[in-house]
């Protein structure tokens, strides 16, 4: 099967399992994921927007295993050399990107050649200019500690785009990472404003962003660190219009690398599922050597940070595959490294000046922001895998982590979310197909806990 054909298998498998838990208007009906996407999106006034996505996301994924390479035997040592961020070589691996959305290689305008340019799943590096702003609205220290800099980070294609010239330095080498406009320059992590749609949003930087991150990374640290949980501190900048106002589509964060923080061997856990385009072994497994189990029994209890993180404080973290990474000393996970706030959700109370949707009163739907991140995404792609290759129930693996929710002591409604209750998922589909298609629809789907 060449890649167009397994690319649109792949695409219409995950449409035909979002129209089996979603709210879509139509069923699934037809053989390509064209089709599928007409069938599920009959009588919807954003039919034909969302069949020209599907498409779109074919052809992504069509050139995403176009580019896939085997892993090499040694990966520690293949990050170390792929680029002075070795974090970039692990979010570079994912070929597919998010396990469940029928968009997930969808790159909106960029042409194939572009793709080829900017996108992390071919290996992209490109020169990252920061562009002279006299109405930049920056933090005291922004990219330099003597003061006002006037310079913002604008990836090249929006820079292009917005008729940009002459930068006052360029970052050579920027890799982007799994998001595509976030890009590393080695030290640093650069998240970009683009005006693509990746998946479900234009990726803008809001306004509420600027100021929220680096409000958080003050307010979170010591609290996520007190669970084993390290946050990438934020600083932010935004240009300003003509009249003061944001400009969302010039705006930048900058984060710390892992590695320049303490942890040098930091995984995105969406990579730990992705497997070897040449014999289907799991990043994971990788690690796990003749003890597999073992390797589990570690990595459990870190991948569970976000929960205790919640029940000692009710912030929810949106811990994703992409936002959460996994730090190891030597082959074993000991650690957890948590970037972006933008999904977050904080009691208000607790969290005086935090504007936007972030402040949200209600426990549950912050436990379901938490729940639905990390559960019915993020860790059944490892489980899957692992019992993939292994050829082992996936239930085996399930038991271990609901013996370590077990053994947490939560409170009751939090353990009856996790252990019993149907998990939460985005509704990532029928979002597309709404009159606001970034307000969150949630559907429910099988707790394989429940019977761990």
């Amino acid at each position: 099967m060449d890649a167009t054909a397994r690319a649109d298998a792949i695409v219409a498998d995950r449409l035909r399992a979002a129209a089996d838990r979603e709210p879509v208007p139509g069923k699934a009906h037809g053989a390509t994921a064209v089709e599928i996407a007409a069938s599920i999106s009959a009588g919807s006034v954003f039919a034909d927007r969302f069949i020209g996505e599907v498409a779109s996301a074919v052809r992504g994924t069509a050139l995403a295993l176009e580019a896939a390479r085997p892993h090499p035997t040694d990966l520690w040592a293949a990050a170390a050399a792929a680029h002075p961020d070795p974090s970039v070589w692990f979010e570079q691996a994912v070929l597919l990107g998010h396990p469940v959305h029928p968009l997930a290689r969808s790159r909106g305008e960029l042409t194939d050649e572009e793709i080829r340019t900017y996108a992390p799943e071919h290996g992209a590096r490109f020169d990252l200019g920061l562009y002279y702003r006299e109405d930049l609205r920056e933090p005291a220290v922004w990219l330099s500690t003597c003061g006002r800099t006037g310079q913002l980070p604008v990836h090249p294609w929006q820079a292009a785009r917005h008729g940009l010239t002459g930068p006052v330095r360029v970052f050579a080498g920027a890799a982007p990472l799994m998001s595509l406009r976030t890009v590393s320059v080695g030290d640093l992590q650069i998240k970009t404003a683009v005006d693509l749609q990746l998946t479900s949003a234009v990726r803008h930087v809001s306004a509420a962003s600027v100021r929220n991150g680096p409000m958080l990374t003050r307010l979170l640290k010591d609290p996520a660190a007190a669970h084993g949980i390290a946050i990438l501190p934020e600083r932010a900048a935004i240009a300003e219009g003509p009249d003061g106002e944001p400009q969302p589509h010039l705006a930048a964060i900058v984060r710390p690398a892992p590695h320049l923080i303490g942890h040098p061997r930091a995984v995105p856990l969406a990579a730990l599922a992705e497997t070897c385009p040449s014999d289907g072994r799991p990043i994971a497994v990788a690690f796990t050597g003749d003890d597999p189990e073992a390797w589990w029994e570690a990595f459990v209890p870190v991948a569970l940070a976000p929960l205790r993180l919640f029940a000692a404080t009710g912030v929810a973290l949106e811990a994703h595959g992409q936002n959460t990474l996994a730090s190891f000393t030597g082959d074993l996970p000991t650690g957890l490294v948590y970037r972006d706030f933008g999904g977050v959700r904080v009691p208000p109370g607790g969290f005086p000046g935090i504007v936007g949707d972030l402040p949200e009163p209600d426990r549950e739907a912050r436990l379901r922001k938490l729940l639905a991140a990390l559960f019915p995404t993020t860790l059944t792609a490892i489980v899957e895998v692992f019992a993939a290759w292994s050829d082992t129930d996936p239930g085996k693996w399930w038991a271990a982590v609901a013996a370590a929710v077990r053994d947490l002591g939560l409170e009751p409604w939090i353990a009856d979310a996790v252990l019993r209750d149907p998990w939460p998922i985005k509704a990532t589909t029928a979002m597309r197909l709404a009159q606001n298609s970034t307000e969150d629809i949630w559907v429910r789907v099988g707790n394989p806990l429940a019977a761990a």
